[in-house]
């Protein structure tokens, strides 16, 4: 066991000086001396080179994230540290090792698409934060004057049945307060609802990379459902929107698939009345996902 590692990670993840967190970090040090054979996996996999070593002292939710029951409702041990592992590698497919020095060693955003509302701007970023940590291990972002408005908390995986790689969402999460914000958005993007542009955000992602699925957690796969009343509702209706977004529930009720591509009506199939509306939608959609291709391009090996 690599005790000074792991003595670092979990210095990095609590603070010693409270009593709860002090507890956490002993549980987080018994977890991992109860699957030491898996944990001394997982550090030789992020010794394996200078980048990944640089990975995880910048972002030490990686090891935590493998002990503890994060990501989708029952996932084990052994899915966790292979999700975690396999995200990196996905990654490491991908892109030059700048893009994880900049999210993950130095923890700093990078920036995919940028408009304006009422002169002010309007952004999106892949970033990554300990906050994020239980649902995925990287995050879509867009803000609005630099304040988070909606993320999406997602990971690289790859598809059991084919060996492609996929997406798969953790979570979707939007403002507690905002609805006039909201309602003025959706308005600017000619009736484009803010969830669904950062949805659109995350197909353009995977369009950018060649990946023709995403898959995302239903209610009933959601990781804190492993830990809460049967009678507890989420705040938020995964199902609906996977469903809106042309999401199919899988055999494994916890998750949806959905295609990359977004259906459009064609202008034949609208009423006269509603065309211009949505040539100006498709135009602005159609500007997002040039600008999220231009973005990875730079990091693109």
């Amino acid at each position: 066991m690599e005790k000074n590692i792991l003595e670092y990670v979990g210095n990095s993840l609590y603070n010693l000086k409270d009593l709860k967190q002090m507890k956490r970090y002993l549980v987080f040090r018994t977890r991992c001396r109860l699957h030491s054979g898996m944990v001394n996996d997982l550090l030789d996999f992020f010794a394996a080179n200078e980048h990944r070593e640089q990975w995880l002292m910048g972002n030490p939710s990686f090891v935590e994230q493998a002990t503890r029951s994060f990501f989708y409702k029952g996932s084990t041990w052994d899915e966790r540290m292979q999700l975690v592992k396999d995200h990196v590698m996905i990654m490491e497919q991908y892109f030059k090792p700048e893009l994880m020095d900049q999210l993950y060693g130095e923890r700093k955003s990078v920036q995919l698409w940028e408009d304006s509302y009422q002169d002010k701007p309007l952004s999106m970023f892949l970033t990554f934060h300990a906050g994020q940590r239980k649902e995925g291990c990287l995050s879509l972002m867009m803000t609005y004057e630099r304040e988070a408005l909606y993320q999406i908390m997602f990971w690289f995986a790859k598809n059991p049945a084919d060996g492609k790689n996929v997406i798969y969402i953790g979570a979707l999460q939007g403002p507690q307060n905002g609805n006039e914000l909201i309602k003025g958005l959706t308005k600017a993007f000619f009736g484009y609802r803010t969830k669904n542009l950062i949805f659109y955000g995350l197909r353009s992602v995977a369009k950018a990379l060649g990946i023709t699925n995403i898959y995302a957690v239903a209610n009933e796969g959601y990781y804190a459902m492993s830990h809460v009343r049967m009678d507890r509702k989420l705040k938020t209706d995964f199902g609906a929107f996977w469903q809106e977004c042309e999401g199919k529930q899988c055999s494994d009720r916890r998750f949806y698939i959905m295609p990359v591509a977004e259906y459009r009506k064609s202008m034949e199939e609208l009423k006269p009345s509603k065309r211009a509306q949505h040539r100006r939608r498709f135009a602005k959609m159609d500007e997002m996902e040039a600008a999220v291709a231009t973005s990875l391009a730079q990091f693109q090996k």
